[in-house]
């Protein structure tokens, strides 16, 4: 099932202020990208930011929200940001078909 996380944190603790705001941030996102969301059947399928909004967005394949929520705590990612999890599909599923 298809996901979208949108993980925003505050621009006092953007990335872009200083290197350690920018490690506090980088390192437990790419730790999830390269190590625990694998590890609790997670596939992502792309990141995207949006750097005026302090946002994150990630297209994730999983079985539920429970184990992203879990991959986000290990991966350090809960207390320094706010995420938000989405269930969504493609456009095509939802379509209506005007022949039918």
């Amino acid at each position: 099932m298809l996901h979208m996380i949108v993980n925003t944190h505050n621009p006092e603790s953007c990335a872009f202020r200083s290197r350690s705001d920018g490690a506090a941030l980088s390192e437990p996102f790419d730790h999830l990208v390269d190590n625990v969301a694998g590890a609790h059947g997670i596939a992502i399928q792309g990141t995207w930011v949006n750097r005026l909004s302090h946002e994150v967005f990630i297209l994730a394949d999983a079985p539920n929200s429970h184990v992203i929520e879990e991959a986000l705590l290990e991966a350090g990612l809960v207390g320094r940001t706010h995420s938000r999890v989405l269930s969504v599909v493609p456009t095509q599923e939802v379509q209506v078909d005007p022949e039918a």
